[in-house]
């Protein structure tokens, strides 16, 4: 059985609401970060230097340093997940520890936009050489390794053995047959090599062949699973669309948050009580990031200088329209984003470019509404659901398909928080993610001068916005008509034909605006 045959269902904690990560990018930060723990864990820990080379005509030339690429994989080169705090000063860390780095760019026919190549060399000077791609919202694949096709997600625990063409590796995958792993095998030039995936604890007489060949001079390497929940071989998961789900109610009217815990339960293999607590966990990150996002003067990171607290000092003096929640969700979706660009702790919900959506939609309502803390993990909850069908049709990525995919998914995610906030059924809470991701239909992903700042700050305002009035408005009775599963395809579809300029490359949109030219060109 080859691990490619191994089909992973997205996951509420893995795909959708989390990573819990340093900002300021998912796909940018927190991906490079996984990649760069499990090429860690790969060499067992030991890496002096390591060359990164990016896709010529992929996203990351013109975002890895301001989109914190660079800290990225260098912080998961020392070590470090998404979620350590020593990931924003990486690069200064790798200098204190020994770790020699560079990026440079180059031709790479690899078809992922967030695609880069890592050699690295041990204390040794062994060279190992990966290919890796970060596929959107902290999600990463390891696709090659010194020369031979592997796919490592972070899911599960690995064994890889590279041997000489002449050594046999039939006993060790003989045995790891028997305790029920997945192997795969390959043959290059450079030799031969098993991966062997486990979902459990490696056992000991698979470890005792895997020293014997290390012995005779097999390269063998061990990692164990990256991502918060770890995977499965085998899944009985009972819906994977919105239609499918409202088909499982057979009619009846049930919530959001209750098909959501279902599915959960099935992609998880975890109990009610492990589901909510996490959940509860994230709820409270959120909060974090939005209390110090608007009590504290936050350091300049890139060109703008936050201004949350102030706003939120100002607020009550302004001459402004009164819109209720909708005010307290745009301090809100300002100050988490303005603490995501500093390097702070945020959840991405789906992204960290639209981390400030999600939050934006629930931690007002709740506060205005009076709710529990569980409530507020049940409309998170909602919102995961909706997540999961978007990861199952289309992607988060801005660079497959632009903002459409990054707030234009935290918009949808949200309008089904705030209907499950006001009691909505899983029915209407369907309808609002669709209605909002209608309205948002070829958003583009222009980050001025490669950051997470203008327009990504004020979009996350208009997504929460958004997300609110469609809620209301299918409560009230709108029928938007169109399917979310349909909208869903459509956002990739449209997606696909826009041009590369207009997603997330830093080379179209307010990106070459004579001001946003000017801005690059001032930064160091």
């Amino acid at each position: 059985m080859s691990n490619a045959t191994i089909a992973e269902p997205a996951g509420i904690f893995n795909d959708v609401i989390g990573p819990v990560m340093t900002g300021p990018s998912s796909s940018h930060t927190a991906g490079p970060a996984r990649i760069g723990k499990a090429i860690h864990g790969l060499m067992g820990g030991d890496i002096k230097s390591a060359a990164i080379y990016f896709k010529k005509d992929g996203s990351y030339p013109g975002t890895y340093r301001g989109q914190g690429s660079d800290k990225g994989f260098v912080g998961g080169l020392l070590g470090f997940g998404p979620g350590n705090e020593l990931l924003a000063d990486a690069l200064n860390e790798a200098d204190r520890r020994g770790l020699g780095y560079s990026f440079a760019v180059e031709d790479n026919s690899h078809p992922h936009p967030n695609t880069a190549r890592i050699v690295a060399v041990d204390s040794r000077g062994r060279e190992r050489e990966f290919l890796t791609e970060s596929t959107g919202g902290g999600m990463f694949r390891i696709v090659r390794m010194d020369g031979h096709p592997m796919l490592v997600t972070g899911a599960f625990r690995e064994l890889f053995v590279h041997c000489a063409e002449s050594v046999s590796l039939d006993s060790l995958c003989s045995v790891a047959q028997a305790h029920g792993a997945s192997i795969s095998r390959s043959t290059e030039s450079s030799g031969v090599q098993a991966q062997v995936t486990f979902q459990r604890p490696f056992p000991e007489e698979l470890l005792r062949i895997a020293r014997e060949l290390e012995a005779t001079g097999c390269t063998v390497s061990m990692l164990d699973p990256i991502l918060p929940v770890a995977g499965r071989f085998q899944y009985d998961i009972p819906f994977f669309t919105a239609s499918q789900a409202l088909e499982h109610c057979g009619g009846k009217a049930v919530s959001a948050s209750a098909l959501a815990l279902e599915y959960e339960r099935a992609r998880s293999g975890l109990g009610d009580d492990d589901i909510l607590f996490r959940m509860k966990s994230i709820v409270r990150t959120m909060r974090r990031a939005a209390e110090a996002g608007l009590e504290k003067d936050l350091p300049v990171s890139g060109f703008l200088r936050p201004k949350a607290a102030a706003m939120a000092r100002n607020l009550s003096n302004a001459n402004v329209a009164d819109l209720g929640v909708m005010n307290r969700g745009m301090l809100i979706a300002t100050a988490i984003m303005e603490y995501n660009s500093a390097g702070g702790i945020v959840v991405a919900a789906p992204t960290a470019g639209s981390c400030g959506v999600l939050p934006a939609v629930v931690l007002p309502m709740a506060e205005s509404m009076g709710l529990s803390e569980e409530e507020q993990a049940e409309a998170m909850f909602a919102a995961g659901l909706v997540g999961v069908f978007i990861a199952h049709q289309a992607t988060f990525a801005a660079e497959v398909c632009a903002c459409q995919a990054e707030v234009g998914a935290a918009t949808a995610m949200g309008a089904a928080a705030a209907v499950q906030l006001l009691g909505g059924s899983s029915r209407q809470a369907f309808a609002a993610a669709g209605l909002a991701l209608q309205n948002v239909l070829g958003l583009i992903c222009d980050p001025v001068a490669g950051l997470v700042e203008i327009p990504c700050i004020n979009r996350n305002t208009m997504g929460a916005a958004n997300a609110i009035a469609s809620a209301n408005m299918v409560l009230a009775g709108f029928d938007p008509v169109i399917p979310l599963d349909e909208v869903v395809e459509t956002m990739l579809r449209v997606g696909r034909m826009l041009p590369s300029e207009l997603r997330c490359t830093n080379r179209g949109g307010l990106c070459v605006t004579p001001t946003a030219v000017g801005i690059q060109e001032s930064l160091p």
